[in-house]
């Protein structure tokens, strides 16, 4: 079953009643709810599907993953390119097994016209120069708008969440997870926000920008690594990467952003965990194929 739902404005311009821009994907269990949500941050209308488990209970209360790309997440028949990170039938499935609790999933999708400037940690590169920025990622003079983006996730997008459905909205079970800029605005969002995330996910995390712009993107995220990872005693990190395509160039990075978490005081098997998928490509069917990784740590008891 499918929905695309219309709430009344809850929040003020929350939300407005027009067609979905994209196809509402199938999952084979659970359910989909399409929401569409006026950011004033972006000036834009951003479609969310909310991802309800077998069985949604409204009288239970559910932790919730937010999940960047979300028109990426279930149905490959719907995507760029016929692959998707099949969250609906992992989730069961551990569901099922008693691997983790059911959860609730926001997919909050993106525009490849302004995915990059979104998803851009901004406070991370500022110190790199905004000149060498566009030269790095290619933003073809867009400005960044991480900044923007992350308060649109917190105090639009949450908010809303939260009066809408029956969320366990506290910071232990409020988690992020995404992949490639997606795993950088993952980090940053807990970074950022550490009162509201208590864990972040971050699959295939593009941490070099560009390789012709040497290691300026990726000092830059290394500095605010080192500055803005938040307090180990109340958050989790997870990290992997493949080593095909372009996840080769990701491993001496992540290997340094490990090295700094644990210098943070962050301890493997208790608040850390990493793992590297060797021959894995940088796609939706190698984060679908590892995704049980990351939502155990994330969610199991």
């Amino acid at each position: 079953m499918k929905n695309r739902l219309f709430l009344s404005a809850i929040f003020g311009a929350a939300l407005f009643y027009a067609a979905a821009s994209s196809p509402i994907q199938t999952p084979d269990c659970g359910n989909i709810e399409r929401l569409e949500v006026v950011s004033p941050q972006l000036n834009d209308t951003i479609d969310v599907d909310i991802w309800l488990p077998e069985g949604f209970d409204r009288s239970q209360r559910y932790p919730v993953l937010y999940m960047h790309d979300g028109q990426n997440l279930y149905d490959s028949s719907t995507t760029w390119n016929h692959q998707s990170w099949e969250m609906d039938s992992t989730v069961c499935r551990m569901i099922a097994e008693g691997k983790i609790p059911p959860i609730i999933i926001v997919g909050i999708h993106s525009d490849p016209a302004t995915r990059v400037s979104q998803l851009m940690p901004q406070k991370a590169v500022a110190d790199a120069g905004l000149d060498d920025l566009m030269a790095e990622v290619k933003l073809k003079g867009m400005p960044v708008l991480g900044d923007k983006y992350a308060d649109f996730v917190v105090s639009t997008l949450k908010p809303l969440i939260d009066a809408s459905y029956p969320t366990l909205s506290d910071q232990e079970n409020t988690n992020v997870m995404g992949s490639s800029m997606g795993g950088l605005m993952s980090l940053y969002l807990i970074s950022e926000y550490p009162e509201v995330f208590g864990g972040a996910a971050c699959l295939s995390t593009h941490w070099y920008g560009s390789l012709d712009a040497g290691d300026t993107f990726g000092n830059a995220m290394m500095n605010y690594v080192d500055s803005r990872i938040p307090d180990p005693t109340d958050h989790r990190l997870y990290f992997d990467h493949g080593t095909s395509t372009i996840d080769v160039y990701y491993g001496p990075w992540e290997t340094q952003a490990l090295l700094l978490a644990q210098k943070k005081g962050y301890i493997y098997g208790k608040n850390l965990d990493s793992f590297i998928d060797y021959g894995a490509p940088h796609e939706e069917s190698a984060w679908a194929a590892r995704g049980s990784r990351p939502l155990t740590f994330l969610f199991a008891k």
